[in-house]
């Protein structure tokens, strides 16, 4: 669980917390799926991860605008018991820094799914509407370290493609169906 490893990090440090959004229904195939909330188990989880972050001084939440990232983190904010700042941000979602033209890259999605433009993405092959891993990984860690600034935690609430696009620019960790990233999970960051 994230949160244990939050441990390892020294509490005076600039911690950047890049995560998936909470538990929601499956997306039918060929939908994209913006419209789908989070449901019952994700409202649980987002304000249980709240009240275990309350031992951490928490700087603002950035947020996809898709509205069940802004859920996850207002019950994160909620569990977490004092006012958060949450700012909605597209280069988190709708359409996101790993997507370039929203229309290509949605059209080449609904055409081929996920799994054959994460397999592309992985080979270094281009994907229409998709910036390539060396552009993405100067466009997130620009976006993250510009907006953790301050000593504590700063929360990015997004999306498992983003998340999985950006670990393989940055760290070239290769996700599969038995590492996924899970809901309330993703990646760590100290910005120095």
């Amino acid at each position: 669980m994230m949160i244990n490893k939050l441990k390892n990090y020294n509490q005076n440090a600039k911690i950047a917390l890049v995560i998936r959004h909470a538990d929601r229904e499956l997306i039918p195939d060929g939908e994209i799926g913006n419209d789908i909330l989070i449901n019952e188990k994700g409202v649980k989880n987002s304000i249980e991860l709240g009240q275990l972050l309350k031992q951490y001084k928490i700087n603002k939440i950035f947020t996809s605008p898709i509205s069940r990232c802004v859920q996850t983190s207002e019950f994160i904010t909620n569990g977490y018991g004092k006012d958060i700042e949450i700012i909605k941000s597209n280069s988190l979602g709708d359409p996101g820094l790993h997507v370039s033209d929203e229309k290509e890259a949605g059209d080449f999605y609904l055409k081929f799914g996920f799994d054959e433009m994460y397999k592309r993405y992985k080979s270094n092959k281009k994907i229409p509407g998709v910036p390539m891993p060396i552009e993405l990984k100067k466009l997130m860690t620009n976006f993250i370290e510009r907006n953790t600034q301050k000593k504590g935690i700063t929360i990015f609430v997004t999306h498992d493609s983003v998340i999985a696009f950006y670990d393989f620019a940055l760290n070239n960790k290769i996700y599969t169906k038995d590492n996924w990233i899970n809901y309330l999970s993703g990646m760590i960051l100290e910005i120095k």
